[in-house]
């Protein structure tokens, strides 16, 4: 451990990383080293088991290099001056800390331009038709797989080497449609600019305003009310619900088990309707916003619980058939093994990790809203495959069920107040996050005189994708579609 002191001696933590301690919200400890030294703190804290999140550019006060490490329940905030006159050195960490490597490749393949080095491929401008081959033998060749698929599929490419059955390596290519939402942020009020967060991934819209609100509250020391954040933490377990039942859903599609896969697109199709009939929208947008929501339910919390109960009877028999189906869980078992020590390297999260034992959950980690009295129970396998990716989830749709009723309970009791207002012209930054269906989600934001200056998003799905080259290692090319729909992860929230 190097002698890293506890999170809560701040002084101390600061002493030993030579680095100045900032103000900053809570669970938010913000560091400042000079530029030579922030190589050498980013080791200490990564022999520390700080789990590196996301690294970025700041604007205010001035440019920095900042990387966010999460550390025993706190966030970690090391900044150091990057300008043209103290450059920092690209591509270093990455090189012996794989969690880290995409993103810092993609703040420097930002910062520098387009322009590769010769014989180099960037990772955010990836060329479809360029094959970069590392296998050789009898009968090897390559199979580029997308950026163009069959079927409703988001664009990203795999470029597949294998000599007709096994697949001995696999390189993933996010970034074909990036949209520059980052930068659409900028300018817009927090009111507008929410409506933006809900479309950096469709499937995880509450998710994404939920964070990006938290991020504006902490920047400006506004606490939403209690029924606000019950509300949100609802909308946020039905999504988690329709996005598992929706993973469920495809990997009973991959193995012709056309009747499960009915009936689990059934299930969520009831999810989305609840949703609706509670927000007006079936992804539940237009409802979270930084200060709270809009308004209650449109339909009453007797109907939300009766709701809940029909869902809870319907997926326990569902769930039952599935697993008791031997021709669906043998294509499971066993297939997409990532161990914990390649899910901890990689810094996973969200089912991808907890499939692997590592108990990683924003919720449980770091509360936020609602969750700091709801008492959520991570759902944790060891198998470390992609049946174990699909029984976490299993857990946690009981586990959101459980959660919701709770929820519908504390809303019961709680009356008063939706929404505060914030101050009008406001100014601050910081940090929020929110347990996206796909895993922890972080959001970066700067305010000035109430209005947005800069936005990063660190989403889960980027950080898994990093991952999934690595997860055939006893699999065959007809397992593809089985482990990809494992890790239940979406395209848009790394090409945001």
């Amino acid at each position: 451990m190097n002698g890293i002191p506890p999170i809560e001696a701040l002084d101390e933590l600061a002493q030993r990383l030579d680095a100045k301690v900032q103000p900053g919200p809570v669970r938010e400890l913000r560091l400042r080293t000079e530029p030579d030294q922030f190589l050498g703190a980013v080791r200490q804290l990564h022999e520390a088991g700080a789990r590196c999140v996301t690294m970025f550019l700041t604007a205010a006060p001035d440019q920095t290099q900042t990387a966010v490490f999460a550390l025993r329940g706190q966030l970690v905030l090391l900044g150091a001056t990057a300008t043209p006159d103290t450059p920092l050195p690209a591509d270093l960490i990455g090189s012996w800390w794989p969690t880290v490597a995409w993103a810092e490749r993609e703040l420097h393949e930002r910062a520098a331009g387009p322009a590769a080095p010769p014989g180099e491929r960037l990772l955010t401008q990836p060329d479809a038709d360029r094959l970069d081959r590392n296998v050789s033998g009898l009968d090897v060749f390559t199979i580029p797989y997308g950026p163009v698929r069959s079927g409703v599929f988001e664009a990203i490419q795999f470029q597949i080497e294998t000599g007709g059955e096994d697949v001995p390596r696999l390189q993933t290519r996010p970034f074909f449609k990036r949209r520059g939402i980052e930068a659409r942020f900028t300018g817009l009020t927090p009111d507008v600019a929410v409506h933006v967060a809900e479309r950096v991934a469709g499937i995880a819209s509450c998710a994404y305003a939920s964070a990006f609100s938290h991020a504006v509250e902490r920047a400006l020391g506004v606490t939403p009310p209690a029924r606000a954040r019950s509300w949100r933490a609802l909308y946020c377990e039905l999504e988690r619900m329709a996005c598992h039942l929706d993973v469920i859903a495809k990997e009973a599609e991959t193995t012709a088990l056309y009747v499960g896969q009915a009936r689990f697109q059934i299930l969520k199709e009831r999810v989305q309707r609840l949703r609706a009939r509670l927000t007006g929208n079936r992804f539940g947008r237009g409802v979270i916003l930084p200060g709270g929501v809009r308004g209650d339910g449109i339909i009453g919390l007797d109907e939300v619980h009766d709701a809940l109960d029909e869902l809870e009877d319907e997926l326990a028999r569902d769930r039952r058939l599935f697993l008791g189906t031997a021709s669906m869980t043998d294509r499971l078992i066993g297939g997409g093994y990532v161990d914990r020590a390649l899910v901890e390297r990689y810094g996973a999260v969200g089912p991808v990790a907890r499939a692997s034992g590592l108990s990683t959950d924003a919720r449980h980690e770091r509360p936020y809203g609602d969750y700091d009295r709801l008492g959520v129970r991570v759902v944790v396998h060891r198998e470390g495959d992609a049946m174990a990716r699909i029984n976490v989830r299993f857990g946690e749709l009981s586990e959101s069920l459980r959660i919701s009723r709770q929820v519908v309970d504390h809303l019961r009791r709680r009356d008063g107040d939706l929404l505060v207002g914030l101050p009008p012209h406001g100014t601050g930054a910081a940090c929020g996050w929110a347990e996206a269906p796909q895993g922890e989600l972080l959001v970066w934001v700067e305010l000035a005189d109430g209005v947005v200056g800069r936005v990063h998003i660190a989403s889960p799905s980027l950080r898994n994708w990093a991952l999934f080259d690595h997860a055939f290692p006893r699999d065959v090319l007809t397992d593809f579609a089985f482990i990809e729909h494992s890790f239940g992860l979406t395209p848009a929230g790394a090409d945001r």
